[in-house]
Protein backbone atom coordinates (compact mmCIF):
# COMPACT_ATOMS: atom_id res chain seq x y z
CA UNK A 1 0.00 0.00 0.00
CA UNK A 2 2.85 2.38 0.87
CA UNK A 3 4.56 1.71 -2.49
CA UNK A 4 1.28 2.36 -4.32
CA UNK A 5 0.84 5.72 -2.59
CA UNK A 6 4.41 6.68 -3.44
CA UNK A 7 3.83 5.72 -7.08
CA UNK A 8 0.66 7.79 -7.20
CA UNK A 9 2.45 10.75 -5.65
CA UNK A 10 5.28 10.42 -8.18
CA UNK A 11 2.75 10.27 -11.02
CA UNK A 12 1.02 13.44 -9.85
CA UNK A 13 4.36 15.22 -9.52
CA UNK A 14 5.31 14.15 -13.06
CA UNK A 15 1.97 15.34 -14.44
CA UNK A 16 2.40 18.68 -12.68
CA UNK A 17 5.91 19.10 -14.09
CA UNK A 18 4.74 18.19 -17.62
CA UNK A 19 1.98 20.76 -17.30
CA UNK A 20 4.51 23.39 -16.24
CA UNK A 21 6.79 22.51 -19.17
CA UNK A 22 3.82 22.76 -21.51
CA UNK A 23 3.03 26.22 -20.13
CA UNK A 24 6.63 27.32 -20.58
CA UNK A 25 6.68 26.02 -24.16
CA UNK A 26 3.47 27.85 -24.98
CA UNK A 27 4.80 31.02 -23.37
CA UNK A 28 7.97 30.68 -25.44
CA UNK A 29 5.81 30.66 -28.57
CA UNK A 30 4.16 33.85 -27.28
CA UNK A 31 7.40 35.70 -26.48
CA UNK A 32 6.89 38.24 -29.28
CA UNK A 33 3.33 38.89 -28.13
CA UNK A 34 4.44 39.46 -24.55
CA UNK A 35 7.28 41.78 -25.58
CA UNK A 36 4.86 43.79 -27.69
CA UNK A 37 2.24 43.99 -24.94
CA UNK A 38 4.78 45.20 -22.35
CA UNK A 39 6.51 47.51 -24.82
CA UNK A 40 3.36 49.44 -25.69
CA UNK A 41 2.77 51.02 -22.26
CA UNK A 42 6.51 51.53 -21.71
CA UNK A 43 6.76 53.39 -25.02
CA UNK A 44 3.82 55.56 -23.98
CA UNK A 45 5.54 56.35 -20.66
CA UNK A 46 8.74 57.36 -22.47
CA UNK A 47 6.88 59.50 -25.01
CA UNK A 48 4.85 61.30 -22.34
CA UNK A 49 7.90 61.88 -20.16
CA UNK A 50 9.89 63.21 -23.13
CA UNK A 51 7.04 65.58 -24.04
CA UNK A 52 6.97 66.92 -20.47
CA UNK A 53 10.73 67.51 -20.54
CA UNK A 54 10.47 69.42 -23.82
CA UNK A 55 7.64 71.59 -22.50
CA UNK A 56 9.54 72.17 -19.26
CA UNK A 57 12.65 73.21 -21.19
CA UNK A 58 10.54 75.68 -23.16
CA UNK A 59 8.98 76.98 -19.92
CA UNK A 60 5.58 76.03 -21.33
CA UNK A 61 4.43 73.22 -19.04
CA UNK A 62 0.93 74.01 -17.81
CA UNK A 63 -0.16 72.41 -14.49
CA UNK A 64 -3.28 70.88 -16.09
CA UNK A 65 -1.21 69.38 -18.91
CA UNK A 66 1.26 67.98 -16.37
CA UNK A 67 -1.58 66.46 -14.35
CA UNK A 68 -3.06 64.69 -17.40
CA UNK A 69 0.32 63.40 -18.54
CA UNK A 70 1.20 62.08 -15.09
CA UNK A 71 -2.17 60.30 -14.91
CA UNK A 72 -1.44 58.63 -18.25
CA UNK A 73 2.05 57.64 -17.09
CA UNK A 74 0.61 56.04 -13.94
CA UNK A 75 -2.04 54.19 -15.97
CA UNK A 76 0.53 52.89 -18.48
CA UNK A 77 2.93 51.86 -15.73
CA UNK A 78 0.12 49.98 -13.98
CA UNK A 79 -0.82 48.26 -17.24
CA UNK A 80 2.77 47.10 -17.82
CA UNK A 81 2.96 45.80 -14.24
CA UNK A 82 -0.30 43.88 -14.69
CA UNK A 83 1.06 42.20 -17.83
CA UNK A 84 4.20 41.06 -16.00
CA UNK A 85 2.15 39.81 -13.02
CA UNK A 86 -0.15 37.86 -15.33
CA UNK A 87 2.79 36.19 -17.07
CA UNK A 88 4.56 35.38 -13.78
CA UNK A 89 1.37 33.79 -12.45
CA UNK A 90 1.04 31.71 -15.61
CA UNK A 91 4.53 30.16 -15.47
CA UNK A 92 5.00 29.77 -11.71
CA UNK A 93 5.38 26.27 -10.35
CA UNK A 94 2.62 26.13 -7.77
CA UNK A 95 0.06 23.52 -6.70
CA UNK A 96 -3.49 23.88 -8.01
CA UNK A 97 -5.58 26.41 -6.12
CA UNK A 98 -9.29 26.09 -6.87
CA UNK A 99 -11.47 29.13 -6.36
CA UNK A 100 -14.79 30.32 -7.71
CA UNK A 101 -14.01 31.81 -11.11
CA UNK A 102 -15.83 33.80 -13.74
CA UNK A 103 -14.76 31.85 -16.83
CA UNK A 104 -15.51 34.86 -19.05
CA UNK A 105 -12.88 36.81 -17.12
CA UNK A 106 -10.35 34.02 -17.69
CA UNK A 107 -11.20 34.03 -21.41
CA UNK A 108 -10.58 37.77 -21.61
CA UNK A 109 -7.21 37.40 -19.84
CA UNK A 110 -6.05 34.71 -22.25
CA UNK A 111 -7.22 36.62 -25.32
CA UNK A 112 -5.12 39.55 -24.11
CA UNK A 113 -2.09 37.26 -23.96
CA UNK A 114 -2.83 35.93 -27.46
CA UNK A 115 -3.68 39.31 -28.98
CA UNK A 116 -0.39 39.76 -30.83
CA UNK A 117 -0.50 36.24 -32.30
CA UNK A 118 -4.03 36.89 -33.57
CA UNK A 119 -2.89 40.16 -35.15
CA UNK A 120 0.31 38.80 -36.71
CA UNK A 121 -1.57 35.87 -38.28
CA UNK A 122 -4.46 38.07 -39.51
CA UNK A 123 -7.02 36.10 -37.52
CA UNK A 124 -10.42 37.72 -37.02
CA UNK A 125 -11.65 37.09 -33.50
CA UNK A 126 -15.27 36.96 -32.44
CA UNK A 127 -16.30 36.69 -28.80
CA UNK A 128 -19.69 35.18 -28.02
CA UNK A 129 -19.71 35.17 -24.24
CA UNK A 130 -22.89 34.53 -22.33
CA UNK A 131 -23.57 37.18 -19.72
CA UNK A 132 -24.13 36.24 -16.07
CA UNK A 133 -22.51 32.83 -16.33
CA UNK A 134 -22.52 30.88 -13.07
CA UNK A 135 -19.06 30.59 -11.48
CA UNK A 136 -16.94 27.46 -11.72
CA UNK A 137 -14.65 26.04 -9.04
CA UNK A 138 -11.27 25.93 -10.77
CA UNK A 139 -7.61 26.85 -10.72
CA UNK A 140 -7.21 30.08 -12.69
CA UNK A 141 -3.73 29.34 -14.08
CA UNK A 142 -4.72 25.84 -15.21
CA UNK A 143 -7.81 27.16 -16.98
CA UNK A 144 -5.64 29.83 -18.63
CA UNK A 145 -3.36 27.05 -19.82
CA UNK A 146 -6.23 25.04 -21.31
CA UNK A 147 -7.67 28.04 -23.11
CA UNK A 148 -4.30 29.25 -24.37
CA UNK A 149 -3.50 25.80 -25.78
CA UNK A 150 -6.84 25.66 -27.61
CA UNK A 151 -6.56 29.21 -28.96
CA UNK A 152 -2.97 28.69 -30.14
CA UNK A 153 -4.01 25.43 -31.82
CA UNK A 154 -6.82 27.31 -33.56
CA UNK A 155 -4.42 30.01 -34.79
CA UNK A 156 -2.04 27.36 -36.14
CA UNK A 157 -4.90 25.59 -37.94
CA UNK A 158 -5.77 28.90 -39.62
CA UNK A 159 -2.24 29.75 -40.80
CA UNK A 160 -2.43 27.73 -44.06
CA UNK A 161 -5.80 29.27 -45.01
CA UNK A 162 -5.46 31.75 -47.90
CA UNK A 163 -8.76 31.43 -49.81
CA UNK A 164 -11.20 32.52 -47.09
CA UNK A 165 -11.24 34.65 -43.94
CA UNK A 166 -9.30 33.32 -40.95
CA UNK A 167 -12.00 33.25 -38.30
CA UNK A 168 -11.74 32.24 -34.66
CA UNK A 169 -14.73 32.21 -32.32
CA UNK A 170 -14.48 31.90 -28.54
CA UNK A 171 -17.84 31.12 -27.00
CA UNK A 172 -19.22 30.48 -23.53
CA UNK A 173 -22.65 29.32 -22.43
CA UNK A 174 -24.52 27.04 -20.05
CA UNK A 175 -25.21 23.68 -21.68
CA UNK A 176 -28.27 21.46 -21.36
CA UNK A 177 -26.94 19.73 -18.23
CA UNK A 178 -26.29 23.04 -16.46
CA UNK A 179 -22.50 22.92 -16.86
CA UNK A 180 -20.51 25.90 -18.09
CA UNK A 181 -19.31 25.18 -21.64
CA UNK A 182 -16.51 26.93 -23.53
CA UNK A 183 -15.94 26.44 -27.26
CA UNK A 184 -12.96 27.50 -29.38
CA UNK A 185 -14.06 27.30 -33.01
CA UNK A 186 -11.98 27.98 -36.13
CA UNK A 187 -12.41 28.05 -39.90
CA UNK A 188 -9.07 26.34 -40.47
CA UNK A 189 -7.86 23.10 -42.01
CA UNK A 190 -10.13 20.89 -39.92
CA UNK A 191 -9.53 17.61 -38.13
CA UNK A 192 -7.33 15.01 -39.79
CA UNK A 193 -8.16 11.36 -40.36
CA UNK A 194 -6.32 10.70 -37.08
CA UNK A 195 -8.57 12.98 -35.06
CA UNK A 196 -9.27 10.10 -32.66
CA UNK A 197 -5.62 10.36 -31.54
CA UNK A 198 -5.64 14.10 -30.83
CA UNK A 199 -5.64 13.63 -27.07
CA UNK A 200 -3.10 10.79 -27.04
CA UNK A 201 0.15 11.77 -25.28
CA UNK A 202 3.03 12.49 -27.68
CA UNK A 203 0.81 12.40 -30.78
CA UNK A 204 1.23 15.60 -32.78
CA UNK A 205 0.67 16.89 -36.30
CA UNK A 206 3.13 19.77 -35.73
CA UNK A 207 6.69 19.57 -37.03
CA UNK A 208 8.11 20.78 -33.71
CA UNK A 209 5.26 19.82 -31.39
CA UNK A 210 5.62 17.81 -28.19
CA UNK A 211 2.22 16.18 -28.49
CA UNK A 212 1.39 17.03 -24.88
CA UNK A 213 -0.75 20.18 -25.07
CA UNK A 214 -4.13 18.57 -25.71
CA UNK A 215 -3.41 15.57 -23.50
CA UNK A 216 -2.48 17.79 -20.56
CA UNK A 217 -5.43 20.09 -21.25
CA UNK A 218 -7.84 17.14 -21.12
CA UNK A 219 -6.28 15.93 -17.85
CA UNK A 220 -6.59 19.40 -16.30
CA UNK A 221 -10.25 19.70 -17.31
CA UNK A 222 -11.09 16.18 -16.11
CA UNK A 223 -9.37 16.89 -12.78
CA UNK A 224 -11.92 19.70 -12.40
CA UNK A 225 -14.82 17.31 -13.05
CA UNK A 226 -15.29 18.42 -16.66
CA UNK A 227 -14.85 17.10 -20.21
CA UNK A 228 -12.79 18.19 -23.24
CA UNK A 229 -13.48 16.97 -26.78
CA UNK A 230 -13.22 17.98 -30.43
CA UNK A 231 -15.63 17.96 -33.35
CA UNK A 232 -15.67 19.17 -36.98
CA UNK A 233 -16.79 22.74 -37.55
CA UNK A 234 -19.16 23.59 -40.39
CA UNK A 235 -18.36 24.37 -43.17
CA UNK A 236 -14.62 24.48 -42.37
CA UNK A 237 -12.32 23.88 -39.44
CA UNK A 238 -12.68 22.36 -36.02
CA UNK A 239 -14.23 23.15 -32.67
CA UNK A 240 -12.87 22.21 -29.26
CA UNK A 241 -15.32 22.14 -26.38
CA UNK A 242 -14.77 21.82 -22.67
CA UNK A 243 -17.23 21.86 -19.80
CA UNK A 244 -16.86 22.60 -16.11
CA UNK A 245 -19.49 22.04 -13.43
CA UNK A 246 -20.87 25.27 -12.01
CA UNK A 247 -20.02 25.86 -8.36
CA UNK A 248 -22.99 27.90 -7.22
CA UNK A 249 -22.76 31.31 -5.56
CA UNK A 250 -20.75 34.21 -6.96
CA UNK A 251 -17.21 34.29 -8.29
CA UNK A 252 -14.60 35.31 -5.73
Amino acid sequence: MHDWKEAQQALHMTQAELARVSRLTTMGELAASIAHEVNQPLTAVINNSSACLRLLAADNLQPEVLRRVLEEIVADGTRASAVVARIRGFIKKEPAEKNKLDINGVIQEVLTLADRELYENRVLLERQLMESLPPVLADRVQMQQVLLNLIMNGIEALTPVIDRPRLLWVQSRVDESGDVQVAVRDSGTGLSSEAHRLFTPFFTTKANGMGMGLSISRSLVENHGGRLWAAPNSPHGAVFYFTLPESGGSPS
